[in-house]
């Protein structure tokens, strides 16, 4: 009897698990989502595994339909629970980053809550090639430039910067590049000032 409870716990954790978690991970390469947790999360999923099936289940309807080949069926069955999902969850990953939702609901004068939760994910996930000037409480400053090897944690409880080139700052305001980089803690940071790579000649 545990073996077969077993055996139904996986194959409800694959079915209606499985797919909402693949969606969920594959989204959160483009954007950060409001944050979840037990309950709240589980059900997230099983929301996301509910539209994978509605909009890839035709698949597995079809191959039963039409084919008695177990290989056929189990391609089907692999491409509903990890191929689809994988797709969706992409698709929703770039279009949510590129807006294309806000701006339908726009059209009908419409203004929805945005899907990026703070104005700091909001900043580093949107933020290529530029330059950052940053002011601490003590009133340190720390001047750099912000590209691919630069880093900002997503964590709402670990908040902090990799700036991945810092500059002297001059007298007469001049930069001069180092060979340092430096790793700061939000919760020390009063400002930062973002200026794009290339509109600034320094």
């Amino acid at each position: 009897m545990g073996n077969f409870l077993s055996l139904d716990a996986v194959y409800v954790a694959f079915v209606f698990v499985v797919p909402g978690y693949i969606i969920s991970s594959f989204r959160a390469h483009f954007i950060t989502g409001q944050r979840l947790d037990g309950p709240d999360y589980f059900v997230r999923l099983l929301t996301l595994s509910a539209l994978n099936f509605a909009l890839s289940g035709w698949v597995i309807y079809l191959v039963v339909n039409s084919s008695s080949d177990a290989k056929v069926r189990a391609l089907a069955w692999g491409f509903v629970l990890l191929a689809a999902p994988a797709i969706i969850g992409f698709a929703s990953g770039v279009t949510s980053k590129a807006g294309w939702l806000r701006k339908m609901y726009g059209w009908f004068g419409l203004s929805p809550i945005h899907v990026i939760p703070t104005a700091w994910d909001y900043q580093f996930s949107t933020m290529c090639g530029s330059w950052v000037f940053v002011i601490l409480k003590n009133d340190t400053t720390f001047a750099g430039y912000w590209s691919d090897r630069s880093f900002a944690s997503s964590r709402p409880d670990e908040r902090d910067l990799l700036i991945e080139r810092v500059f002297e700052v001059g007298d007469n305001g001049a930069w001069t590049p180092t060979n340092k980089s430096v790793l700061i803690c939000a919760s020390e940071i009063r400002t930062i000032e973002f200026t794009p790579a290339e509109r600034n000649g320094k």
